[in-house]
């Protein structure tokens, strides 16, 4: 044996010593995580908890000497976390379906492959089932950085506010790719959903100018349409813009990934829970208001937090169903409600509006997924 093979025995050894070590830790993680799950069950409390989550990541990244990276210990970290709450309890997820949607990708990025995932096909059927408490924690996207805000998810707070709270957020980095079973000069027609044409308008323009663009539902039913003719006659030339997952799930090639045109795409989700999560250190708290109707009463709400000095990063409105030209506008702002400069500053904010809620406070998200 010459000393390059000699070497690399050894090193291999070595690694399957760490291997071993690894596999008895995870698993002493594990029995640990079932006392504290039985612990929780007794005193009624949930097995998920956001803050506690954003302690143990902060913690591991402030660990962490290298060489792997920070995303890629936090994505083995969140699946030892799923596995660790398929034990305490099994935990179910609701998002807007179908399979393989971006909302499917994000659940799964930030719980992990442990837990129960369930298609809830519409935003509003996800606030229901959490309402009801059929899911666990329902997931929905609330804004992205080229579309903007998300109306569906909006709507649903005005019904479902007092039934449910926002208990976490998730970011997840949008890259969309083109996927079809046929060679890329046989593409004659893609399936997408409109706001993804929108997104890759460019690429598209440039690469199939002259192809068929058919609008569905969501990106997912575009791959399962595409799925369904390609199966009837393998030379229809049907593919479909998605994420890469639904094409591994319902067994679509992949053509060329990330044809979107803006790097850097984003799309922000919340978790929605029966509960409210405690402070973590670095929060946010998502308020709706109504003003009362006279002149300046908006620019009186936001100046209470600007003299708090807290810092507002997001603002949208809706329309009232039941005034006519009388709108609902949601703010997020830096800090948890429980801290007595937000506390303050939202008890003040009350006396300028008509109504004010508090949708919830939680773990701002660190990083995109």
């Amino acid at each position: 044996m010459n000393p390059s093979e000699d070497e690399l025995r050894k090193l291999r050894e070595q690694i399957n010593q760490v291997d071993s070590d690894l596999i008895r830790l995870i698993n002493e993680r594990a029995r640990l995580a079932m006392e504290v799950g039985k612990l929780k069950r007794a005193a009624g409390l949930p097995i998920y908890t956001p803050h506690r989550e954003a302690e143990v990541l902060r913690r591991i990244a402030a660990l962490n000497t290298g060489p792997i990276g920070n995303k890629s210990l936090e994505a083995i970290y969140r699946e030892i976390m799923s596995g660790s709450f398929a034990l305490e309890l099994p935990q179910r997820i609701g998002y807007l379906g179908p399979t393989g949607t971006f909302s499917h990708v994000a659940a799964r990025r930030h719980f992990g492959s442990s837990v129960d995932y369930e298609n809830l096909h519409t935003i509003e059927g996800v606030f229901e089932e959490v309402a009801r408490q059929h899911v666990d924690y329902g997931l929905v996207p609330i804004e992205n950085r080229i579309g903007g805000g998300i109306t569906e998810t909006l709507d649903a707070f005005l019904r479902y506010h007092n039934e449910l709270k926002i208990y976490g957020e998730v970011q997840l980095a949008v890259h969309f790719s083109l996927l079809s079973d046929c060679q890329p000069h046989e593409v004659r027609r893609i399936y997408s959903r409109g706001e993804a044409f929108t997104q890759c308008r460019n690429w598209l323009a440039t690469q199939y100018p002259r192809v068929e663009r058919i609008n569905v539902d969501s990106t997912a039913a575009g791959v399962l349409r595409a799925r369904q003719e390609l199966d009837a006659d393998p030379k229809c030339g049907s593919a479909a813009i998605a994420s890469s997952l639904a094409g591994e799930i319902y067994g679509v090639n992949c053509l060329f990934e990330k044809i979107e045109d803006h790097v850097g795409n984003v799309t922000r989700f919340l978790i929605l829970s029966k509960n409210e999560t405690e402070r973590s250190g670095n929060d946010k708290s998502s308020l709706m208001f109504t003003t009362d109707d006279r002149p300046g009463a908006l620019v009186d709400v936001l100046n209470v937090f600007k003299s708090a000095g807290i810092n507002l990063t997001h603002i949208d409105k809706r329309p009232n169903r039941e005034a006519i030209w009388d709108y609902t506008f949601f703010v997020d702002a830096l800090g948890h409600r429980s801290e007595p400069t937000m506390a303050e500053a939202i008890e003040k904010a009350k006396t300028f509006c008509k109504r004010l809620v508090v949708l919830g406070s939680y773990p701002a998200s660190q990083r995109v997924l």
